[in-house]
């Protein structure tokens, strides 16, 4: 009796054994996987472009058609006469969807994907420079290599036909001016209306003391 409990005792020890030797072998032949690393020029692109999705209020997307270095170099001449800070950023398509995919502005991702990109760019306020996306978009739309795709403003995101609709807009201060011009109106003529027959009877006293 007692030599078959210590034979079923040895035989539950050699299980365990077997059972743990199975598993650790198990777990050092699975490979190991390996992070990821990027070379420095994409990760210094995809954090560029990070900057540029997160940080300017302003981002315009066009196809650009075989530009040549010299022709991008003589646009950036022309914005810089502006004497704002824009700027033009040509693309690598893979490396900005990448950065785009887990923002907001995802949407805007198949734009980059339909052939070789540009983007405009700006963090500049519609009060210190009114007029300077006017002038930029049409300085960009005389070059008949980029199409303009669309883009965002702030928090919105923009077609094509948007982004030219409100960059013809007046600046806010000018907007702001307008506004108030024509809600003072309408008070003018009410205080000019009420005002009159006062004015009128004191004229007519004034002509029967003389």
């Amino acid at each position: 009796m007692a030599l078959r409990t210590t034979f079923s005792t040895l035989v539950r020890e050699l299980n365990v054994v077997q059972n743990v030797a199975v598993r650790q072998f198990a777990t050092e032949a699975r490979p190991k996987q390996k992070k990821q690393v990027h070379p420095p020029r994409r990760t210094y692109l995809h954090e560029q472009y990070e900057s540029i999705i997160s940080n300017d209020r302003v981002m315009f997307i066009f196809q650009h058609n075989n530009l040549t270095v010299r022709e991008f170099t003589a646009l950036r001449q022309d914005l810089a006469q502006l004497d704002a800070p824009v700027k033009l950023t040509v693309l690598k398509s893979s490396v900005f969807n990448a950065a785009l995919c887990n923002t907001k502005f995802a949407n805007l991702s198949p734009l980059v994907t339909s052939g070789p990109a540009c983007v405009f760019h700006t963090n500049i306020s519609d009060s210190a420079h009114p007029d300077v996306l006017k002038k930029a978009m049409q300085m960009l739309n005389k070059n008949k290599k980029l199409v303009l795709l669309g883009g965002k403003i702030d928090e919105t995101l923009l077609t094509h036909h948007d982004a030219n609709k409100i960059v013809e807009l007046p600046g806010l201060t000018q907007l702001q001016a307008e506004l108030l011009g024509v809600l003072e109106t309408p008070g003018r003529k009410l205080l000019n209306l009420l005002d009159s027959p006062a004015q009128q009877l004191h004229s007519v006293l004034d002509r029967r003391i003389e």
